[in-house]
């Protein structure tokens, strides 16, 4: 039965509808999955799985009924709506978008579920648009919009065939949904005409913002007036950043390309004190032997069998403890990049393993910025960020939405292949190795050589120019989750100049910017030889932060679980030597670990406080502002107060513990002293009726034998029983 013959496909029209025109697009959701569960369909189960399966095929919906199939449609579509606004997840969103769809070509054929296809195909040209300000791509948003106005097109002559039900339906749910879209679709189509020009003559952008701003803020309007809270304030939004560039952008100024550059975005783990001395030598050994196969080869990822690295001549505080670090290098991972009329352009990132000693794993992910505008240098440096977009990457044969997924499935991995391989560890180690991908992460972006495109013409920028460019700000600013609209870095503050830390390596044009998370090096003025001494610099800074940084979280565990961990009493049944003994072992073997990396950490604070980390005096001053900028100070003050707490709290269940086994042996020696006593009494008992035996056949003229034998036993019995029993009272 079609949509408009059944009154119960209708009453869910109706209220997904009001959900749609309230805008609470998760309420909505839970509704219609409700709605499934009440019916006790198969289809409730495919909403439980949407968020790690949102493809939907026809062939899993064949055997359901049009009402279930039409609440599985308003389930997709709420579910993409509701990570429309609240995520970036736009790919997964599409793809629910997608399924939505799938449910409604499954109905039975009529005008209005076709119009109910074009009303949900939209949303997919959303997520373009929202592409298009997030990562700064103007031409998205037009070729968005061009999609919004070919589908209203469609839906406006489908009309024609509709009968009096569907036009009723159609005029009381759809007509203001598709009105509010071609308010929103004019006011797109405006903002994308703007910015198509923006990087052109000033004053043609100037006039042609006079000219249509009028049609914009119509658009605007009459979003409000139709209580569209939610598109009113996107597209208004869009509107600050081309005033900026009117008013601001000087005359005959282009747009900054970077010609010559390099991102590298990085993920940190760490492994557990307890095994990175084994760890360390295990590796040592498989680089120096090169044994056939190893589970630490990596092979399920295709990587290259580990190698030893060296660092570069600044460290010669460093070098000779730094020396074991080992790599593998792994498949490259690449995505489509700003494809503009599908040009085929990829970003494709070199990927690294990388292990330090002191237990830290650096997973490294670099990639050329060859001919990148400005903002998309910021569109790279944000895939580093827990609010990337998600994006169609592919790595090894699998695909990737998010660099920080991807970095958490080899650290999930890796872990698993630790426990394997240190399986005598398992019942002692319960985290062999801890990461936090949102938190331990660092962006590093360098420009080498950046020019500005004017017409067709590029020229070339000094470090200098470059600072007084009007796109300076784009390269300098930390990434932001918040992104209003395309290159909207341009109303926002830029970084002040007395945190540029170029005086004490780098000319004076030049700019070096870093906090805990990101870094940029504006050195344009270098060989190349300076550039990857810089690059290595930050990577192990990074590295050594980021280490401090995790472990941390390791120890606050650890310490939390050593102040709740309890000495078992002496009436204990856990209270056993053997198990003390043990825990003693464990306690001391660990605290054993905890002193050398104490020590460790101590020697590498030492190197950064006193000057030595680094081989020339320039180095030093620049790492120790590094430091200071990732606020490494407060990573190693916290380490170093809860290592003294470890420790002493070890130590006092260590002492404790020590206490209770001495009583514990000395109340065991009691005991088998007791049971030696016992038995020697039964002995000498038993050594009674041996006396007897011999008197009687000494023929010495008497016998003792019968009652009065028993009698004299039973006598010397409980003598002996009174005496244990007082010489235990006596032991108590």
């Amino acid at each position: 039965m079609t949509l408009d013959m059944d009154p119960n496909q209708q009453s869910i029209i109706d209220t997904f509808f009001e959900y749609i025109r309230a805008e609470d697009f998760e309420q909505g959701f839970h509704w219609a999955r409700k709605a499934l569960q009440s019916y006790n369909s198969s289809a409730f189960e495919i909403t439980n799985q949407l968020e790690q399966q949102a493809k939907i095929d026809k062939e899993q919906l064949q055997s359901l009924p049009p009402a279930e199939v039409l609440l599985l449609f308003c389930a997709c579509y709420s579910y993409a709506r509701h990570e429309i606004e609240e995520s970036n997840w736009y790919l997964h969103a599409e793809t629910l978008v997608k399924s939505s769809i799938t449910a409604l070509e499954t109905l039975p054929n009529s005008g209005l579920s076709k119009a109910l296809c074009a009303f949900a195909a939209i949303q997919i040209d959303i997520c373009y648009i929202d592409r298009g300000i997030y990562t700064s791509q103007d031409w998205l948003m037009a070729e968005a919009a061009t999609n919004i106005a070919n589908h209203l097109a469609h839906v406006s002559a489908l009309t024609s065939s509709f009968n009096t039900t569907e036009h009723q339906l159609y005029a009381k749910y759809l007509v203001p949904e598709f009105a509010a879209y071609q308010h929103f679709n004019d006011g797109i189509s405006i903002i994308a005409e703007l910015y198509a020009i923006r990087w052109g003559e000033p004053t043609l952008l100037t006039a042609k913002m006079t000219q249509l701003r009028p049609k914009f803020i119509q658009a605007v309007n009459a979003l409000t007036a139709d209580d569209k809270y939610i598109m009113s304030t996107d597209l208004e939004a869009l509107w600050p950043p081309l005033t900026f560039f009117s008013e601001n952008r000087q005359k005959a100024s282009g747009e900054l390309i970077v010609e010559r550059g390099m991102i590298s975005i990085s993920y940190f783990a760490n492994i557990n004190h307890l095994v990175t001395r084994e760890l360390r030598q295990t590796l040592k050994d498989i680089v120096a032997n090169a044994p056939a196969k190893h589970p630490l080869y990596l092979s399920d990822w295709a990587a290259e069998t580990p190698q030893s690295n060296m660092l570069n001549d600044i460290w010669a505080g460093i070098a000779k403890d730094f020396e074991d670090i080992y790599s593998w290098q792994l498949p490259e991972l690449s995505l489509p990049f700003r494809n503009k009329t599908d040009s085929g352009q990829r970003l494709t990132f070199d990927v690294e393993l990388i292990y330090y000693p002191m237990g830290i794993f650096a997973l490294n992910l670099k990639a050329p910025l060859d001919n990148v505008t400005a903002s998309g240098v910021r569109h790279a440096m944000s895939l580093g960020t827990p609010f990337a977009m998600d994006q169609d990457m592919r790595w090894h044969d699998q695909q990737v939405g998010l660099l920080e997924d991807f970095a958490k499935h080899r650290f999930s991995e890796l872990g698993d292949i630790l426990n394997r391989f240190f399986d005598h560890y398992k019942e002692e180690v319960d985290d062999l190795i801890i990461f936090n991908t949102s938190e331990n992460r660092f962006v590093s972006t360098m420009l080498d050589r950046v020019a500005e495109r004017i017409g067709d013409k590029h020229q070339a920028m000094t470090a200098k120019s470059l600072k007084s460019h009007f796109a300076y700000p784009a390269f300098v600013l930390p990434q932001r989750e918040l992104r209003s609209a395309v290159d909207d870095w341009c109303l926002r503050s830029v970084t002040h100049e007395q945190h540029n830390l170029n005086r004490d390596c780098y000319n004076h044009d030049e700019f070096v910017f870093t906090n805990h998370h990101e870094c940029v090096l504006g050195l344009l003025q270098q060989p190349n030889w300076v550039l990857e001494q810089s690059s290595e610099m930050m990577e192990v800074a990074a590295a050594v932060n980021n280490l401090f940084h995790l472990t941390n979280k390791l120890l606050d565990k650890q310490l939390r679980i050593n102040l709740e961990q309890a000495v078992p009493k002496l009436k204990s049944k856990n209270a056993s030597a053997a198990k003390l003994r043990a825990q003693v072992k464990k306690l001391t073997d660990e605290g054993e670990c905890l002193k050398q990396f104490t020590i460790d950490a101590h020697w590498l604070l030492d190197l950064i406080n006193a000057g030595s980390m680094m081989t020339f005096p320039d180095h030093t001053r620049m790492i120790q502002k590094v430091f200071h900028y990732m606020d490494f100070e407060k990573l190693h003050t916290r380490t170093q107060d809860t290592l003294d707490k470890i420790q002493h709290r070890q130590q006092e269940i260590i002492n404790e513990t020590g206490k209770l086994y001495e009583k514990i042996r000395t109340r065991n020696s009691k005991r088998f002293t007791r049971v030696l006593s016992g038995s020697m009494a039964l002995i000498s008992i038993g050594a009674l009726k041996d006396i007897f035996d011999i008197l009687n056949g000494s023929k010495m003229g008497f016998e003792i034998s019968g009652p009065l034998q028993v009698s004299i036993v039973t006598f010397f019995g409980m003598l002996l029983v009174i005496l244990l029993i007082n010489k235990n009272e006596g032991d108590k």
